[in-house]
């Protein structure tokens, strides 16, 4: 919680909610609010078999996200299924 109220103090409120929503509900479909860009190369390149290449989310001209989501993560071969979002990198600044 901590890392999204820091989001929310340099952004505002609005815009990382519209992150949290967009991660929370269609990490891997294009935003109608946000710059995404599907990152290539070695940077791009998903941190397991499952994972999504690394999405690269333009929060405000000042903050940037990357991250990785998997549909089907089980944390043991036993585990149910879920969705889940990695977040990578928080990058405040301008480019």
């Amino acid at each position: 919680m901590q890392h999204y109220a820091q989001l929310a103090e340099r952004v505002g409120v609005q815009q990382a909610q519209q992150f949290w929503d967009h991660v929370s509900q269609e990490p891997g479909k294009p935003s109608a609010i946000a710059s995404i860009t599907i990152l290539r190369g070695k940077a791009g390149k998903p941190k397991e078999p499952g994972w999504s290449r690394t999405h690269h989310y333009e929060v405000s001209s000042m903050a940037r996200i990357d991250y990785q989501y998997h549909g089907g993560y089980q944390t043991n071969p036993d585990g149910d299924p879920h969705p889940v979002v990695a977040i990578l990198t928080i990058t405040f600044g301008s480019h």
